[in-house]
């Protein structure tokens, strides 16, 4: 049977390295890192436009570095380098389209985990950093099921040249928009007056191709049902009173209207929720010894990359040592 790892880490974004670089500066030696896109810090890699900056902070709400991990306001470029440094420094193991789909703790008191290539990962201890992207709320309405293949909630499989609505008004929303609008006719519709939920960065990217014509933007546009009109373009939306529009037609919708904490992943794995919100301690760890929460997940939706960089740190000097057991490749009395 092989040795078990020390530490698996679940998602190779900003809070998932952090924790990796953590963990090595702590004595771990047995590391894995999984990452489910196609390389590390995917999501900064797919959804923002080059030389667009990457904030330190969310919407002003700053931090104290606490561990070893820090950055500055910078390129989305120049934060991907220093994110990739960190790997290559620290010796982190990174296995790229490793979606994990099951992690569970077993009577010998290691875990199990499971991706979607069917390999098994055994460790001692799992840090979930996984973040709440491809996981976001769905709308209140229905959804007709004939249009299953047109409706997303991330950016896969979206064919090129076809027209996109992009519902939502959050960061996560206006980044979408900006991604689409370079191979796609893209409009984004908002049932608020203002995108109070994004920074001023997206806020200003957004009026800028909506002024020069790349994105259509549409505000106070409240969805009222999705219809499939049977032909193309296929999705019918209707819209409430005071709309822009009273209906309109596209071939592909992508929601982002909000993200929301991966429960019933979580809950599978042992931990326990409250509301929507996993039970956590000061360090981070579930109510399962050995499992531990980091960045967006514990967040509360105000995430930051200092954050989970200060999560990171928090996990292994406040509770990853006791729950893992000494590190291997260390001594001690």
């Amino acid at each position: 049977m092989e040795t078990p790892l020390d530490l698996l880490i679940v998602g190779a974004g900003p809070a998932g390295i952090a924790a990796g670089v953590e963990a090595r500066l702590a004595g771990f030696q047995g590391i894995q890192l999984l990452e489910k896109g196609p390389r590390p810090s995917w999501s900064i890699q797919k959804l923002y436009a080059p030389n667009k900056r990457v904030d330190r902070a969310y919407l002003g709400l700053d931090a104290p570095t606490e561990g070893a991990m820090d950055i500055q306001d910078c390129s989305k470029d120049v934060c991907i380098a220093q994110l990739d440094q960190a790997i290559q420094d620290h010796g982190l193991p990174v296995e790229c389209d490793a979606e994990v789909w099951k992690v569970h703790k077993e009577e010998d008191g290691l875990f199990t985990a499971v991706d979607s290539k069917d390999r098994v990962w055994r460790a001692r201890a799992v840090i979930l950093a996984i973040g709440v992207y491809g996981r976001p709320n769905k709308p209140g309405y229905p959804i007709p099921p004939s249009l299953k293949t047109q409706v997303h909630f991330d950016l896969n499989n979206l064919p090129k040249g076809e027209s996109v609505l992009v519902i939502g008004g959050g960061n996560t929303a206006l980044e979408y928009a900006d991604f689409l609008h370079r191979e796609h006719e893209t409009t984004l519709a908002y049932r608020g007056k203002e995108f109070l939920k994004a920074n001023d960065i997206n806020r200003g990217i957004v009026a800028k191709l909506a002024l020069e014509g790349g994105l259509r933007v549409w505000m106070e546009a409240d969805v009222e049902s999705l219809a499939d009109a049977g032909e193309a373009p296929r999705l019918e939306f209707r819209f409430k009173a005071g709309a822009p529009e009273a209906s309109a037609r596209f071939q592909h919708v992508v929601y982002a209207i909000g993200g929301s904490t991966p429960e019933a992943f979580l809950q599978a794995a042992g931990a326990e929720i409250h509301g929507k919100a996993p039970v956590v301690d000061s360090a981070y760890q579930t109510t399962v010894r050995g499992l531990f929460l980091s960045g967006d997940l514990i967040a509360g939706g105000k995430g930051s990359i200092i954050k989970a960089f200060n999560s990171a740190h928090r996990i292994v000097t406040g509770g990853l040592l006791g729950a893992a057991g000494r590190p291997s490749g260390t001594e001690g009395p």
